[in-house]
Parts: C-alpha cells; sequence; structure tokens
C-alpha cells in the first residue's frame, strides 16, 4: 500500500456528508494479509456506516478499499499535530477472511486474473470476485481471460456461481470430469 492509496481513500471518505474528518492507516504494514483500516469522524449525530461503505465501494478503485470503516469520536493527534496512529483503537477484523495462498498451478494463474481484472495486489483462493468489486463486465473480462489462458470454456454465470478461486477450480474440475 502506498501513500496514494491512502490519500484516495481519505478524499473520497471525507467527500461524504456527514463526515467530519478521516484517518487511514495500514494495518499490519509489510505483511502479506496487510490492509488499509479507515476511520471516519461523524460530523453530528446519524451516520449511516453502510451508506458511507457503499459511497465508497463506488468511488474508490477495487484495491483501494479499506477491509474495516470504523467510526470513532475524534482523530488522535501527536503534539506536533501528526496523526497519532498508535492512539487509534484496534480495528475490528473478526469475520475478514485471511489470504490463503494458491495450492496448485491452476490456483495460481486464477489468483493473478483475479488480480489482474479487478486492479487489486492480489487475490487469495477464498477472495470473493464480487466482494472485491466485481461486475458483470469484470466477470465477462475474467471469463474471457481465463477461457484463454487456461483453454476452458466458462461463462459469466459460471463466475456468479463460484465467486472465489478455490469455487472456481473446484466447478473447473467438475467440468472437466464431465467431458469425460
Amino acid at each position: 500500500m502506498d501513500s496514494e492509496s491512502i490519500g484516495e481513500v481519505k478524499k473520497a471518505l471525507a467527500g461524504f456528508p456527514g463526515v467530519a474528518d478521516v484517518a487511514v492507516v495500514e494495518h499490519g504494514a509489510g505483511q502479506p494479509d496487510a490492509c488499509l483500516i479507515a476511520y471516519v469522524v461523524p460530523s453530528g449525530p446519524g451516520l449511516d456506516l453502510a451508506e458511507v461503505q457503499a459511497h465508497a465501494r463506488k468511488a474508490l478503485s477495487n484495491g483501494s478499499m479499506p477491509a474495516v470503516i470504523t467510526v470513532i469520536d475524534e482523530i488522535p493527534v501527536t503534539v506536533a499535530g501528526a496523526l497519532d496512529a498508535a492512539a487509534l483503537p484496534a480495528p475490528e477484523l473478526n469475520g475478514l477472511l485471511p489470504y490463503h495462498a494458491p495450492a496448485t498451478p491452476r490456483q495460481e494463474i486464477l489468483c493473478e486474473l483475479f488480480a489482474q481484472v479487478l486492479r487489486v495486489a492480489r487475490c487469495g483462493v477464498n477472495s470473493d470476485f464480487f466482494d472485491l468489486g466485481g461486475r458483470s463486465v469484470e466477470a465477462m473480462l475474467l471469463a474471457g481471460r481465463i477461457n484463454t489462458d487456461l483453454n476452458v470454456r466458462i461463462t459469466m454465470a459460471d463466475l456468479f456461481r463460484a465467486p472465489t478461486v478455490a469455487d472456481l477450480d473446484h466447478r473447473l474440475d467438475q467440468m472437466a470430469s464431465t467431458r469425460k
């Protein structure tokens, strides 16, 4: 993650009505499962976090979407006025899928294709295409790339039924066994 991604997230979230202040940090920097965490301060009562998240999904490129957006009362700063990242509350990461590396050459290819089409740094075998921001257009592109690179025949409907690399890999196995 770079400062440009952090700046992009901060700008997008700050532009949402009802958000007074924003901080964005990289959680687990340098680790394989590093992710962006955003903290927002509401400008008044009634900030709807689901609406903030929906706004972020529309405004941000897929690779910049924070893993978690947390509402806090104020952004902590140091005596010098800089963000005091150590004083931010620990992010609630329960429920987020940890990164699982591909186990086979086909899974490696599928993970790479998912990441390329979605323009994200990486995808694990449990990464969900649609949770990462994939839409019909990207599904069409991904199906075409898979068909070309793996010399198989899948459709967009196959991606809707099998949205993770693990699911799609299993589906490809099933399709191969029914052709024999």
